[in-house]
């Protein structure tokens, strides 16, 4: 019993400041300890320090040793770096999960595709920021190759956030929908290549959409592009 409450009580601590994270309460370059979070959040020092370890697994943070922690900085060089990567893979795993897609997946890159936002609602930006996360991830898991899923998982962690940002200043969830229902029906249509290029033109979509609301935010700019 004591050990469930405690696995409990670090998976909520995880997911509550991943989702600081990823919505930016906690912005891109903040340092930020453990006694402040335990300060500021009703979790314990060791469900705090559980977080952080797996935070910074996932690159959503950066362990400074005695300084504390820094919330992984939003930069030029990391953003591009990132979309060149999923530019590599992420069309190759559209191939493969044409001819392996099964029906599961199919209904769930559906469920995630018909995802919707309201700009002024922080609760379903975050929504539609993990339903992004799951529908890329769906599709490595699709493809059957376990390394690349892992990498894209990695990958889409830290997207969730640009993700969040991207919808905050420009990209509408009409745009988010079209390009994902898209490659859905070109998948359950067995047609990788139609797949490959539309996930293609889709991540050259959303890497131009990120940079252009990364270069004029000035927030963001000041903490993690100076």
């Amino acid at each position: 019993m004591a050990t469930t409450q405690k696995g409990n009580l670090n998976s909520q601590a995880f997911e509550t400041l991943r989702r600081d994270i990823i919505s930016c309460r906690l912005k891109p370059g903040t340092t930020i300890t453990e006694a402040w979070l335990t300060k500021h959040y009703a979790f314990g020092k060791a469900a705090i320090r559980h977080a952080l370890a797996r935070l910074t697994q996932q690159g959503l943070t950066i362990n400074q040793g005695r300084l504390g922690y820094t919330v992984t900085p939003i930069t030029i060089k990391s953003i591009r770096e990132s979309y060149q990567i999923r530019r590599l893979v992420e069309p190759e795993l559209c191939r493969m999960a044409a001819v392996k897609l099964d029906a599961e997946i199919l209904t769930a890159l559906r469920t995630c595709s018909e995802e919707t936002y309201d700009r002024h609602n922080e609760n379903a930006m975050i929504s539609l920021s993990y339903a992004n996360h799951r529908f890329h991830c769906l599709i490595a898991t699709a493809a059957g190759n376990e390394r690349l899923t892992r990498l894209i998982e990695e990958l889409s962690d830290d997207h969730m956030r640009i993700a969040y940002v991207s919808m905050v200043y420009g990209q509408s969830d009409k745009e988010w929908s079209d390009d994902h229902a898209n490659i859905v029906a070109a998948l359950e249509a067995g047609k990788g290549e139609v797949a490959a290029q539309l996930m293609a033109e889709h991540l050259a979509q959303s890497e131009e959409t990120i940079m252009r609301a990364v270069l004029n935010l000035p927030e963001l700019l000041k903490t993690s592009l100076s």
